[in-house]
């Protein structure tokens, strides 16, 4: 988009919109990132059987943009300079027993090269802060070793 819609990274909603929270990653990441432009993301996690799934990209994109122009009253539906949409029927893994004795290790057989992900994360929904807190706890970790 060519503006920020607020200065806020995330924007959980709880009232009715085809959208439960703005994700704003410029608010995170500088816009120079981004070539100037805001980059934001509008999840929506819904069943595999929910009727979103036959819709077309650009009946979403309608559906979802007219919401931000009643959300925003700054927003204009002309700033936005792309619109891509992702659609997965099955995003969350199933938890397995005695997953925590099997995380894979964040050594790699190549010296001083490290993997962290969310493979890693146990007792989580796999979201962006649980990821970024691994990540700093092992840097943490390989620095106290080191």
């Amino acid at each position: 988009m060519k503006k920020s819609l607020s200065r806020f990274y995330v924007t959980n909603i709880t009232d009715e919109t085809p959208f439960t929270g703005i994700i704003e990653m410029s608010a995170l990441v500088d816009k120079t990132e981004f070539g100037g432009n805001a980059l934001v993301y509008l999840p929506k996690y819904v069943a595999p059987d929910d009727e979103l799934f036959e819709k077309s990209d650009a009946e979403i994109e309608e559906i979802f943009i007219n919401e931000l122009e009643k959300m925003y009253s700054h927003f204009n539906k002309n700033d936005v300079l792309a619109f891509k949409i992702s659609r997965v029927r099955n995003v969350f893994p199933i938890p397995t027993l005695n997953y925590s004795a099997n995380v894979p290790s964040v050594k790699t057989s190549l010296e001083n090269v490290f993997i962290v992900n969310s493979a890693q994360i146990t007792n989580g929904t796999l979201n962006v802060n649980e990821t970024i807190q691994l990540a700093e706890k092992t840097l943490i970790e390989l620095k106290i070793k080191n």
